[in-house]
């Protein structure tokens, strides 16, 4: 919604003289929330700005009033029109532009003016209710529901869409994101998480079974399909729930599904479990922001070169959309340099380096003023799927904050098991974390080296925590880290891997060690994932 919002004000501008950020080949689900243009000579750009504005509020109010028309009955009027008219915040700056040639100086100074202006916001009197409950998702703003539990009985189908939990309120944002027109169907979590299991288990003979039961759900109105939006889902094009056992009774009572067809679904996943294993719950969130674009952008000397630079950030968002289906990847969101995608545990390292790489060759002839060209930086958050989307998000955007410090260009990689501390590793694309990663994976399902690996080597770094930095160091911990791996007897046999040897090698502190150790911590759980994607244990 928020990217039909900016579509709807960038269009209105657009009458008004030339667009220069975004491109006009920008799709309307791709733009983000600045808009850079030049005024055509005869008009103003206080018009084009109050035009802005009207569009942009017009775009919301419409998507507002198609969740109201579904929801009416059970909303409190004078608190939806209250808050309706106080959701889009808008800003805007000009600045004369004397010349062509004073383009830098000229959108430097506008962006100036835009940044103070947004300092100076508009603080409106809050109108507070006094005994109505305030919206479960931010606590921000009252709640527009008359009874939400009322709303349950008296409308079943307005319940499964909107998905309620007993007592949740929502207020005029949170219902229009359910209800409203701009909602998009987009692959469960659940259902990314399950991926590699999908794939690997439509190679067993019980496959076909399992389709039959989850589409006689679907033809019920008991499963949600995936739309034609998403072909790379097209073998299993259903929601992720009747993957997880543990979850078909929420099945049965968030959708009212028939006992004999739960017990038909589930009747049909035994012979997948069996042959396949339980699937795996974790999924990857990847957050990708390119890296000194402002820079960059300040070293543009025209309006045409930024036009430009523009439409090849438009080409990059086009491109993130097919890297993402390559990888099995749902992408939620791509302007210009700032990805958001949910990734499969198995092929999160390779969509982030084909994201990183794809960025690189579009933004490898621009500048800035020292001659460094931008990059992208990646996080990834690897999380259960039951976590609140909320909290993967946060996770996600830690990582890529991560992935930012302290020199760019990097990739981080953050684990949030269930149980047990998260794992944070990072480091710079040129220095291959990824393929140090699937190294130790290929490692681990090769059987080069034991699965419980990663626990010995943290224990071996606390170890050598108080040990200086030397060569006796640098020359005792590879050694003494080789000697734990062989005690304890790879599943393979013989010698470890050279490919081992040599990480073990670069290990020459306690520092480095614990790097190592959180390598194979992530890299068991892609190693798990490569097997489920393969179709089972081997």
């Amino acid at each position: 919604m928020l990217s039909r919002v900016s579509y709807a004000a960038a269009q209105a501008v657009a009458k008004y003289g030339v667009l220069i950020f975004p491109g006009p080949e920008t799709p309307p689900d791709n733009v983000a929330n600045v808009i850079l243009a030049e005024v055509s000579e005869g008009k103003t750009p206080q018009s084009a700005s109050q035009a802005a504005k009207r569009a942009a509020i017009d775009c919301w109010e419409k998507f507002a009033a198609e969740a109201r028309s579904e929801a009416a009955e059970f909303i409190r009027w004078h608190i939806w029109t209250q808050q309706v008219g106080d959701v889009i915040e808008f800003y805007a700056a000009w600045t004369p532009l004397a010349s062509p040639s004073h383009y830098k100086e000229a959108r430097q100074r506008v962006m100036r003016l835009l940044a103070g202006r947004k300092a100076c916001r508009d603080f409106s009197p809050a109108v507070g209710h006094p005994g109505i409950p305030k919206s479960s998702l931010d606590g921000a703003r009252e709640s527009v529901w008359k009874d939400p539990e009322k709303t349950l009985e008296l409308n079943p189908r307005l319940d499964r869409r909107l998905r309620l939990s007993e007592g949740e309120q929502l207020d005029v944002v949170g219902l229009t994101k359910r209800l409203g027109g701009g909602r998009k169907g987009f692959p469960s979590v659940s259902r990314i998480a399950a991926d590699p299991w999908l794939r690997g288990a439509a190679k067993a003979d019980g496959w076909k079974a399992f389709l039959t039961a989850c589409e006689n759900l679907a033809r019920k109105n008991c499963l949600a399909r995936i739309g034609s939006d998403w072909p790379q889902f097209s073998a299993f094009p259903y929601e992720g729930t009747p993957v997880y056992r543990q979850r078909h009774k929420e099945l049965q009572t968030e959708t009212g599904c028939p006992e004999a067809d739960l017990k038909e679904l589930g009747g049909a996943l035994r012979p997948l479990e069996d042959c396949c294993d339980i699937p795996e719950p974790y999924l990857a969130i990847l957050v990708a922001d390119g890296d000194r674009m402002g820079k960059t952008i300040s070293a543009i000397d025209s309006a045409d070169k930024h036009r430009e630079f523009s439409k090849q950030l438009a080409s990059f968002a086009g491109a993130a959309r097919g890297i993402l289906q390559g990888h099995q990847g749902c992408l939620v969101y791509s302007g210009g340099d700032d990805v958001l995608a949910f990734v499969p545990v198995d092929t999160c390292l390779p969509c982030a380096r084909e994201l990183h790489d794809a960025f690189g060759k579009v933004t490898a002839q621009w500048k800035d003023e020292t001659g460094a060209s931008p990059t992208l930086s990646v996080g990834i958050a690897i999380g259960h799927f039951m976590d609140p989307l909320e909290d993967l998000l946060a996770y996600s955007r830690a990582a890529e904050k991560a992935a930012k410090h302290p020199d760019r260009d990097g990739l981080a990689v953050h684990l949030h098991p269930r149980s047990g501390a998260p794992r944070a590793i990072r480091g710079r694309w040129s220095d291959n974390l990824d393929r140090k990663i699937e190294t130790w994976a290929r490692l681990l399902l090769e059987g080069h080296i034991p699965d419980k690996a990663a626990y010995d080597l943290e224990e071996l770094a606390r170890d050598y925590e108080n040990w200086p930095d030397g060569t006796a160091t640098a020359h005792a911990i590879p050694e003494d880290a080789q000697r734990l791996l062989k005690r304890k007897r790879p599943k393979s046999g013989g010698d470890l891997a050279p490919e081992l040897t040599e990480l073990l090698r670069s290990a020459i502190n306690a520092q480095d060690l614990s790097r190592i150790a959180t390598q194979v911590l992530v890299a068991r759980r892609i190693a798990r994932s490569w097997e489920q994607a393969s179709g089972g244990p081997q």
